[in-house]
């Protein structure tokens, strides 16, 4: 260690001189006591501590110069500095040894260090946000199944039945009534993924009206209808399962409403000519067919239904102006197969 420095009073520097034995340096300290030295001391400053040893061999204890320090009269003997003591060399301190650590199975460890420095995936979103994102996912995919409106054009044909008439002569001998043609238009939506409403009407067109009353006069005439349905179907998309695609589904269905039955003039061989009346009954159907996707908005539509019309009668007025027990028939049954489109919107 070297130091370089004006000192005021140093013990050791006026033993120096005066074992020289030098009149001159000493008559210059009485002078002029301020001087340079050079000095080497081991554990003369902090980062060149002396050991303990050393300290003793050397018969005492040097403190490192505070910097910037004045000159002083060297023959003053300077007030006692606080001696430093070397610190003590740190003690090691034992490893620990902890239990816990050594329970922890070497499985654990990877997985602990794979949390604390594996960042979390940032999703965008707070966790209690994900609650709320799964609801909004529900709900719009159940006003998806809720609104699936559509359009359905049909046409058709209708075998009817012949029901038994009645009149001023009592039962009918015979009775016919002529198949007819049909078209319907209907608007429907999805209320669950495989279950449909639809509200359609359908006319039907005249149908002609043969027989022989119970006085053997042959009798003739017609009948038009008309009805309007409230449907609900369901559509067995399980078979898409069983064909590994969704071109066919089958469904069947079931409807109620009304029809009007509009009868024209009842004409009677060698007899009057007895009108004709609207009447407007409660109606119900059953419905099956299969649906075929041409695309994602457009299905042809085979159906089936089977609907009762309800009974259909004449006014029992005359056109002669007399009047009498009014001819009627019992229920108008149709077997009606029909072919449609079906449009998604």
């Amino acid at each position: 260690m070297k130091i370089t420095g004006p000192v005021t009073a140093l013990a050791v520097g006026t033993t120096a001189l005066c074992a020289a034995g030098t009149t001159d340096a000493a008559d210059r300290i009485k002078d002029d006591y301020s001087f340079t030295y050079h000095i080497e001391v081991a554990g003369a400053d902090e980062s060149n501590v002396a050991t303990e040893k050393e300290l003793r061999d050397s018969g005492t204890k040097m403190v490192p110069a505070q910097p910037g320090g004045t000159s002083r009269d060297p023959l003053k003997k300077p007030a006692p500095a606080e001696i430093r003591k070397a610190d003590p060399e740190p003690v090691p301190e034992p490893a620990p040894t902890s239990a816990p650590a050594e329970a922890k199975s070497d499985a654990d460890a990877p997985a602990s260090a794979a949390q604390k420095t594996a960042p979390a995936p940032d999703t965008g979103t707070s966790a209690t946000d994900k609650p709320a994102d799964a609801m909004s996912n529900k709900i719009a995919a159940s006003k998806e199944k809720l609104f699936q409106p559509y359009l359905r054009i049909d046409g058709g044909y209708a075998l009817t039945s012949d029901p038994d008439g009645t009149g001023a002569n009592g039962p009918h001998l015979s009775a016919t009534t002529q198949d007819t043609g049909l078209v319907s238009i209907g608007l429907g939506t999805h209320v669950e993924d495989q279950v449909r409403v639809e509200g359609a009407v359908t006319y039907r067109s005249p149908m002609a009206i043969d027989g022989t009353n119970g006085a053997g006069n042959t009798i003739s005439g017609e009948v038009e209808s008309m009805s309007a349905m409230l449907n609900l179907y369901y559509d067995a998309k399980e078979v898409h399962e069983w064909l590994g695609s969704d071109t066919f589904t089958p469904y069947v269905g079931a409807g109620i409403g009304v029809s009007m039955l509009d009868t024209d003039s009842l004409v009677t061989t060698g007899g009057n000519t007895e009108r004709g009346t609207q009447v407007y009954n409660l109606t119900y159907a059953a419905m099956a067919g299969v649906a075929s996707k041409i695309s994602e908005q457009i299905s042809l539509d085979l159906g089936y239904r089977f609907i009762n019309l309800g009974q259909y009668e004449q006014d029992g007025s005359f056109t002669n102006g007399s009047s009498t027990t009014a001819t009627k028939y019992d229920d108008l049954l149709a077997h009606e197969f029909r072919a449609g489109i079906r449009f998604q919107f």
